[in-house]
């Protein structure tokens, strides 16, 4: 299995359950506090790592408790931190996360701090990092430029990307040419390509459209509805989701790009590594918080005994 290189963020959460999610301008009495590592950058890398993979986290925190404390978890699960960077000058990231007890929904509030500090300097002292690649993943809670000059570098010297697209936002079409698989749920697509990702029929035009500006594969998550997927080599097709009893659905989307991303490197074909990424997901979304939530691959290999999809 080949090297696995995550470029991203990495926060600490804060956690808040309530019986609902707060209107605007609504208070409301909420239950559980709880503090857990977070990050979208981090949570695919632990993921990866989890999932068995071969990782390398490119990030960077500040000089603080949170940072210190993100850097041992990480040396835990047996990620390479030799060129996370530390700034002297800004906090770590943190996120605020309200998570709905009764349907496990959530809204996330984010505070970058020195992840917006991770720059193209940054990216250049570890270009050849990036080059020796089997996969590079990237997310969006680092500064664009960024993300942009590391999938110049990995595109550059033949390594295949993932771009999970979130927090949702406009890319260019220049950027987008940089991306071998592309990896949007339903609101990350509808403000990519402008379609709504509803039914059948929009779900499978927004994913051609998406595979117009990539140069592999367009991924749509669909949550419950599992994910629809088409490839340049003409594959196509949906995975169905695993119907589980959800409690918290904060990193489920990390966990499918970094559990995917390891079997992308292992070279097992899309259709099955979806489905291994699924149930890694669904597994995660039963457990509260981030990266606590995260299945080792046992985990995974064993619930697959008990599922059919």
């Amino acid at each position: 299995m080949g090297k696995i290189v995550v470029i991203g963020s990495s926060n600490t959460d804060m956690v808040v359950t309530s019986p609902k999610l707060p209107l605007p301008g609504e208070t409301i009495m909420g239950n559980e506090f709880y503090m857990v590592a977070g990050g979208k950058g981090a949570n695919q890398a632990v993921a990866a790592s989890r999932a068995g993979g071969d990782v390398m986290f490119i990030a960077k925190v500040g000089d603080d408790d949170f940072g210190k404390n993100a850097l041992y978890g990480y040396q835990k699960d047996n990620i390479d931190t030799s060129n996370i960077s530390i700034d002297q000058d800004m906090p770590s990231g943190i996120a605020v996360i309200l998570v709905d007890e009764v349907s496990g929904q959530n809204s996330i509030v984010v505070a970058p701090g020195s992840n917006s500090k991770l720059s193209i300097d940054d990216i250049k002292a570890v270009e050849n990092e990036i080059k020796l690649a089997e996969v590079v993943l990237v997310q969006l809670e680092i500064p664009i430029e960024t993300v942009k000059y590391a999938l110049q570098i990995a595109k550059g010297a033949g390594v295949k990307t993932i771009l999970n697209p979130a927090p949702a936002q406009a890319l260019s079409d220049e950027l987008l040419r940089l991306v071998d698989i592309i990896t949007p749920n339903e609101t990350e697509t509808q403000l990519l390509i402008g379609i709504n990702p509803v039914d059948e029929a929009s779900i499978e035009f927004a994913a051609e459209k998406l595979l117009e500006k990539v140069n592999d594969t367009a991924m749509i998550t669909l949550g419950s509805r599992g994910v629809y997927y088409c490839s340049k080599n003409g594959d196509k097709g949906y995975v169905p989701s695993i119907k589980v009893d959800a409690v918290d659905s904060t990193a489920a989307g990390d966990v499918f790009n970094g559990y995917f991303a390891t079997y992308l490197a292992a070279d097992i074909n899309y259709d099955a590594a979806i489905r291994l990424a699924n149930k890694a997901a669904a597994i995660s979304v039963t457990r509260k918080g981030a990266q606590p939530s995260i299945p080792k691959i046992e985990e995974v290999e064993e619930f697959a005994k008990k599922v059919s999809i």
